[in-house]
């Protein structure tokens, strides 16, 4: 395995996180064989596997590194190797972030920003999260947030018969200034994204709460 990615088998089942040996195999092969062209920045996939009511510890228990990043041959490889957020269960979801920053809002590095939150159909997800993912590698957003702030990473996740994506920001004190959404709408012109809104993470209920799950994907709430 590459030093650029650390990939980790996933629990169980295929549609819960896991690479069969053959995905696992075509995954190290690529990776090996391919010649490195480094991205920007470093970037980290993660998978939230839904566990109702779960405590801060169950919520780390349940919060799977699947692979780190650098360069655009080990994202392809990657990508096309573990699971989409079409084969997710409900309310799991799928984290990419930036330079190991934690998806949690009280992650140091999370909790003074926040993020844009919106919906789409089901039948749009999959074309979404990756055109989300090839403007972050590309650092598409550079130019669509202050000199204070930065995009930090994006989340997707399941619902019933829509699924929910967050763009996570640095800075919310300047996400007004931001351009994020209207960056989004121009690249995705052909889908309509659902009741968009901005939010701080400290905004949130359950923040900082003891005993309570410290990601934004846990139990529904939030995002």
């Amino acid at each position: 395995m590459s030093s650029d990615t650390n990939a980790t088998t996933l629990p169980t089942s295929t549609r819960d996180g896991s690479l069969d040996s053959d995905r696992q195999k075509k995954l190290e092969e690529s990776i090996k064989t391919s010649n490195p062209h480094p991205l920007a920045n470093q970037w980290t996939f993660y998978l939230f596997k839904y566990v109702a009511n779960a405590t801060p510890k169950e919520y780390e228990e349940n919060l799977k590194k699947v692979a780190t990043v650098s360069t655009v041959q080990n994202f392809w490889a990657v990508y096309n190797n573990i699971i989409g957020p079409d084969e997710l269960s409900s309310r799991c979801s799928l984290h990419f972030m930036k330079s190991d920053i934690h998806p949690a809002w009280e992650d140091p590095r999370n909790e003074n920003g926040g993020a844009w939150s919106f919906r789409v159909t089901k039948a749009n997800t999959v074309t979404v999260w990756r055109e989300l993912l090839m403007m972050l590698i590309g650092e598409q957003f550079e130019d669509c947030v202050s000199k204070d702030d930065d995009i930090y990473g994006i989340t997707v996740s399941s619902r019933y018969n829509s699924d929910i994506f967050n763009i996570w920001n640095k800075n919310s004190a300047v996400s007004e200034e931001a351009k994020i959404m209207e960056k989004i709408k121009d690249a995705l012109a052909s889908i309509e994204l659902q009741s968009p809104y901005y939010k701080a993470h400290k905004d949130h209920a359950d923040f900082h709460k003891v005993d309570t799950p410290t990601s934004a994907t846990v139990n529904g709430k939030g995002y």
